[in-house]
């Protein structure tokens, strides 16, 4: 049991320089991907401002429309009110 703690400590030893010359060979890699990825973002927050922009001007045009289908849906009812021939209680 120990000997394979010893051997895990002293692969780890070993991997640590080797892992830190890897990172240290790509930063240009690194710093493109980062670019890229900021590049993105903002692409991406653009399009939510636009979004935010247009959606209440669309909402807004619909809700006058419905405004408007209410207002000509209670003209037609008054109508239909108005037409129907009163009951009288003849008994």
């Amino acid at each position: 049991m120990r000997r394979a703690v010893v051997m895990g400590i002293v692969l780890a030893g070993l991997a640590g320089p080797a892992q830190a010359q890897q990172a240290s060979a790509s930063p240009e890699a690194d710093t493109r991907e980062l670019l890229e990825a900021a590049r993105a973002t903002a692409k991406a927050t653009r399009e939510n401002v636009e979004y935010a922009r247009v959606v209440p001007d669309i909402l807004t045009q619909m809700l006058a429309k419905l405004d408007k289908i209410e207002d000509k849906l209670d003209k037609v009812e008054e109508a239909v009110k108005d037409s129907r021939p009163r009951r009288g209680n003849a008994r």
